[in-house]
């Protein structure tokens, strides 16, 4: 077993996660729960932990809060995530192993880079313009300079986002393949994210705007897709 050290995942083996959630329990061999209630165990912290920081905050949110909320023992946080800190970007690097693939299957599903982008940007939109995830933005902002390993989950050592990977390498591919130019394939998939979703995010956690509809959400992607492909489509 390790816990987080850096930006490294966070590791759950399962039989000792679950000798320490409830070491009086038997139920599999060698009187370890099976594979499917250690896991269950695990989405019961993870959800207790997710609720208790989108609803309270994280500086208000205690260890006794979440490992109460969760049934389990105070020790067994900190002995697989260390700190209310890594506990924090544990639950971002789970939700954002989710949405890579999700943009890992829309990027590889083929089309016209204009088609592939497009379904890009509405995918990036719808996930970070839900209730949950300006939430958890909310709280990056108003923590993160308190409580930098907050971070640790959503943005890599040298400030790159996290799970946005496959659009990365569908931009190098295409750049590659002679559809797409650019000087620098890394700052152009950062570029695109911010084109698609810096001001609409930014109108929601700092003036308290309300998501944008489907019909709005499609329009901002179209329309960012055409600025962005104009300065790079080679045919």
């Amino acid at each position: 077993m390790k816990t987080r050290s850096g930006n490294s995942p966070v590791e759950f083996p399962y039989g000792t996660f679950s000798d320490a959630m409830n070491p009086d329990r038997k139920h599999g061999p060698g009187g370890r729960l099976t594979r499917y209630e250690s896991k269950a165990r695990l989405r019961a912290v993870v959800a207790s932990a997710k609720k208790r920081f989108l609803t309270v905050g994280f500086r208000e949110t205690s260890l006794d809060d979440i490992a109460r909320d969760a049934g389990v023992a105070k020790k067994t946080l900190y002995c697989h995530f260390g700190s209310k800190e890594q506990l924090f970007s544990a639950i971002l690097e789970t939700l954002g192993r989710t949405w890579q693939e999700q943009l890992r299957h829309i990027v590889t599903s083929g089309g016209e880079p204009v088609d592939v982008l497009e379904r890009a940007a509405l995918h990036l939109l719808d996930i970070g313009t839900r209730d949950e995830m300006t939430q958890l933005y909310w709280v990056l902002l108003v923590e993160t300079r308190r409580f930098p390993a907050l971070s640790a989950g959503l943005y890599q050592e040298r400030g790159r986002l996290i799970g946005i990977e496959p659009l990365e390498g569908y931009l190098r591919a295409a750049v590659e393949n002679g559809e797409l130019e650019f000087d620098d394939v890394e700052l152009a998939t950062e570029q695109f994210v911010h084109l698609v979703l810096g001001g609409v995010r930014a109108r929601m956690l700092l003036m308290g705007a309300r998501r944008p509809s489907a019909a709005r959400r499609q329009l901002i992607a179209k329309q960012a897709v055409r600025i962005f492909t104009a300065g790079c489509l080679t045919r």
